[in-house]
Parts: structure tokens; C-alpha cells; sequence
């Protein structure tokens, strides 16, 4: 558990916020990502629908 707020390092994240799956998808096409953020994103729904 994290005590404190979560806060972006101003230096190091341009723009952070939260996003539909419809708008994650298309950001993930258009926009820089760090480079496992493609994978992560992948694993994330196959883990759903492997439980769903």
C-alpha cells in the first residue's frame, strides 16, 4: 500500500490520466507509450478474458 498520494514527476511524464478501453486502444496507436506498455496491455486482456 502506498501511504502518500500518487503524484507524476512533471520531468518525466508528459500528460497521465485515466482512460476508457476504446480511448486506450486508439492512445496506443497514436501515442509514445514506454516500450512494454504494448505487452502489459496485451497480458491485461488476455488475463480477462481467460477469467471472464
Amino acid at each position: 500500500m502506498v501511504p502518500d498520494a500518487v503524484a507524476a514527476d512533471p520531468d518525466e511524464v508528459a500528460w497521465h490520466g485515466w482512460l476508457t478501453e476504446l480511448e486506450l486502444r486508439s492512445a496506443l496507436l497514436e501515442w509514445r507509450f514506454t516500450p512494454d506498455s504494448h505487452e502489459a496491455f496485451s497480458r491485461y486482456l488476455a488475463f480477462r478474458t481467460a477469467h471472464s
